[in-house]
């Protein structure tokens, strides 16, 4: 009877043993539990609504600035007169409001670029709180770079703004408005092309009508409508890749002094924007553009955009015309005449009955591969693309390559001509006059010559 109340005293002393190295464990376990939920929440730096800032203060060193919030826009309220970059702005209050540390440090400030003379700072103010962080220098890795903030005594590191290698940045370029024009889509009034001095094109806007156009002597082309408000609305979005220098004066050192091309843009509201574009990078890529209003040229911002994105500067009258042209539509015709190679080829068409009479024989229209062949021809003189405009040339039409008579169903009557402009070219000529047009005499050799179409016209609808 002893040897087992001597037994199990044993059996309940190591129990009471391992019961107390259970708890021992579960305390320690609880202990570092409890140390990193205390770290993890030491490293959750800032949690708030970005909607609710209103105000920012930024430091950094180019001097200090204070943007406020203002009927749903962001207005330097100190600092300096510029405007600010409305998605800069946005992004800081949305990048703070859940600003997360990866590890924290000690040590002096200055190891760290958080020392007075080096740190920048930003503080975010609304909803009755103010926050404020302040931002040193990148870590040798380049994967963070170091803040304090306020409440905290620490230092922390943060992941590397983009990855990029480098930290929030608080310099005057990056706070200032990026955008190309100072103008919305509706707000633009006209926009002026300008090379070596002289104006290439010239787009304008009539409040009254609610229509673009170009210059009076342009008004006989149909104006593309599509094609200015395309070019706005990449006008519109357009921003920096790059901010240069502010107030620049010597106009040579971006290529300025002697500028591929010049762009004004007027809005709505009488403000003129002026971009200057001057040198291209060595490899072509980019383009150095002097922005400035009015004639505020000392008052200017010196920027770089990928010379892709500028092509607007290139832009001439003929970008803004529908230069696919038409003449009468083979349903509004009695009679076509052809004349080319010194030989005349004459159409008479019955639109009931859907023929057509030539040289004495007649050719069914109601057959649809005979119809094919017919207009296919038709539009081989009928329809045509004009390749380049020019108003001040003054050509003759003393010896034509084609003319086409055109007997319309109302008795009128309207000649299509074209004339030899060189290099493959054509000048068009409509009831005599030169139209400024120029073309390609594609339609007089090769497959697609009036030529080649009325062939297969023969041959289709079995006419000699």
């Amino acid at each position: 009877m002893k040897k087992f109340i001597i037994a199990f005293l044993i059996l309940l002393i190591a129990a009471g043993g391992s019961v107390g190295v259970y708890l021992s464990v579960r305390n320690k376990k609880d202990k570092e539990t409890k140390q990193q939920q205390e770290e993890f929440e030491d490293l959750q730096l800032f949690s708030f609504e970005p909607e609710t800032i209103d105000t920012l203060e930024i430091s950094g060193p180019d001097g200090s600035y204070t943007a406020q919030l203002k009927d749903g826009l962001w207005v330097l309220a100190e600092g300096g007169d510029f405007d600010l970059d409305q998605s800069y702005m946005n992004l800081i209050c949305t990048y703070f409001s859940t600003l997360t540390a990866s590890g924290s440090h000690s040590g002096a400030l200055d190891e760290y670029g958080l020392d007075p003379e080096h740190v920048s700072a930003i503080t975010l103010s609304g909803g009755g709180q103010s926050r404020t962080v302040n931002i040193g220098s990148v870590s040798p890795t380049k994967e963070y770079y170091y803040v304090m903030v306020d409440g905290k005594s620490k230092i922390y590191s943060v992941g590397s703004v983009y990855n990029s290698g480098s930290n929030f940045s608080t310099e005057k370029m990056m706070l200032k408005n990026k955008e190309l024009i100072p103008f919305e889509d509706d707000e633009v009034a006209q926009i002026t092309m300008i090379k070596n001095g002289n104006v290439t094109c010239d787009l304008t806007y009539d409040e009254e009508s609610g229509e673009w156009s170009l210059p009076e002597e342009y008004s006989s082309f149909s104006f593309d409508v599509t094609a200015v408000t395309s070019m706005i609305n990449v006008l519109t979005r357009l921003q920096a890749e790059q901010m240069l220098e502010e107030n620049l004066e010597e106009m040579g050192k971006y290529g300025f002094d002697a500028p591929y091309a010049e762009v004004v843009v007027k809005g709505r509201n009488g403000a003129e924007r002026h971009i200057v574009i001057g040198d291209f990078s060595n490899d072509g890529a980019y383009a150095n553009i002097l922005i400035y209003d009015g004639s505020n040229k000392n008052k200017n911002q010196a920027e770089v955009y990928y010379k892709a994105d500028i092509g607007f500067a290139d832009r001439t009258p003929i970008d803004f015309i529908i230069t696919t042209v038409y003449n009468p539509g083979m349903y509004e015709i009695n009679r076509v005449k052809v004349s080319y190679d010194g030989q005349d080829y004459e159409f008479s068409i019955d639109q009931e009955q859907k023929k057509c009479m030539y040289n004495g024989q007649t050719i069914q229209l109601a057959v649809e591969n005979i119809m094919t062949a017919f207009t296919n021809y038709y539009n081989s003189f009928s329809c045509y693309v004009v390749r380049r405009l020019d108003l001040e040339a003054d050509p003759k039409l003393d010896d034509p390559l084609l003319t086409v008579e055109y007997a319309l169903s109302d008795g009128t009557i309207k000649t299509y001509q074209l004339a030899d402009a060189g290099n493959q070219q054509c000048y068009v000529f409509i009831d005599g006059k030169y139209t400024g047009e120029i073309i390609n005499d594609s339609c007089l050799i090769g497959n697609s010559s009036v030529r080649n179409y009325f062939d297969i016209l023969c041959s289709t609808a079995n006419i000699e």
